[in-house]
């Protein structure tokens, strides 16, 4: 994984001293703090109002302003938000030491969904609230991420004072995936900044995406590449792989000629070139296959976790514009 600054060493939570229920949806007495309500709102690209809190939705006028404002202070610095705005629009102290990942940056992502896993005060800090979260965000082009964090704060007054913060991403369910085809000459077309940066790249791909099958502009044997963008941020240890079969059923297939781009650190890009036809008669099967990082354990620890996350047909994928 990568480094993450971490202001204080996290010790295994402690799931004693919990708050009540109501007291959770309630809020403290001390403070208020002002319009914390709109956490979700368009100062952080939201397109979604829902907060999960321990699997029962709730609308954020539901939520204690200290937990909305500890979630909205960590968005916004993890879009790379200066700390001393954060600190004064969101009544916190200490929002510097919610570290950056330096490798991504989701400075346009918006908050799809918000889970409050834990409030509780630690036995071993009971002066201390430590609140337990994960977010999910999505870019303007579709792709997705998810992250926890868990803020140790005090209250002082109607601020929060931020004591401790440890965040990492965390893997997706089910990872989305979207293939496309297009003809290799306009793929060997793009210079290398393009094919570096995400949004151009998946911009050129859509625009020369060609349709297939019954649709198929050509049924000659001619020189595509199929180009598959998985959605969702891949762990570092976990593997994906696109493979093509004249079958259906399972996720075995030829992966010998594909090809993989990492983007923004994360997001995994498939791209295999070849020489076929679009047509009907001659179509074929992609299969996006995902294998998370899992411990190897028993007599059957040799064998690959294997999700199938993607299965497509040339008979019939269109093109498409953004």
């Amino acid at each position: 994984m990568m480094n993450i600054v971490r202001p204080f060493s996290r010790n295994r939570l402690v799931l004693a001293l919990f708050l009540s229920m109501s007291l959770l949806l309630t809020g403290c007495s001390e403070g208020t703090g002002d319009d914390k309500g709109n956490f979700l709102g368009l100062s952080l690209g939201s397109p979604s109002k829902e907060i999960v809190v321990k699997g029962a939705p709730l609308g954020a006028e539901e939520i204690p302003w200290h937990i909305q404002s500890t979630v909205a202070a960590t968005v916004l610095r993890l879009k790379g938000g200066d700390p001393d705005e954060i600190d004064t629009k969101f009544n916190i102290v200490g929002s510097g030491g919610i570290g950056e990942d330096e490798t991504t940056d989701i400075k346009n992502f918006g908050v799809q969904n918000v889970q409050i896993n834990d409030f509780f005060r630690p036995a071993e800090a009971p002066e201390l609230y430590r609140l337990g979260a994960r977010l999910i965000m999505v870019g303007p082009a579709g792709r997705r991420l998810g992250l926890s964090f868990v803020a140790d704060y005090e209250l002082s007054k109607d601020q929060v004072v931020l004591k401790g913060f440890d965040w990492d991403y965390i893997r997706a369910a089910a990872p989305g995936a979207e293939t496309y085809i297009i003809p290799t000459e306009a793929l060997a077309a793009l210079d290398e900044k393009t094919a570096k940066d995400y949004t151009d790249f998946r911009s050129h791909i859509l625009t020369n995406a060609v349709s297939t099958g019954d649709n198929a502009t050509s049924v000659q044997n001619e020189d595509y590449s199929i180009v598959t963008f998985v959605m969702d941020r891949l762990l570092v240890d976990d593997k994906f792989e696109l493979r093509i079969s004249d079958v259906e059923d399972g996720n075995e297939g030829y992966t010998e000629d594909s090809r993989y781009i990492v983007h923004d650190g994360g997001w995994v890009t498939a791209v295999i070139p070849g020489k076929f036809s679009l047509s009907d008669e001659k179509a074929f099967w992609i299969k996006a296959v995902y294998m998370p990082k899992t411990e190897k354990k028993g007599f059957l620890g040799f064998l690959t976790n294997e999700e199938l996350i993607g299965l497509f047909s040339t008979a019939n994928l269109s093109s498409t514009t953004e």
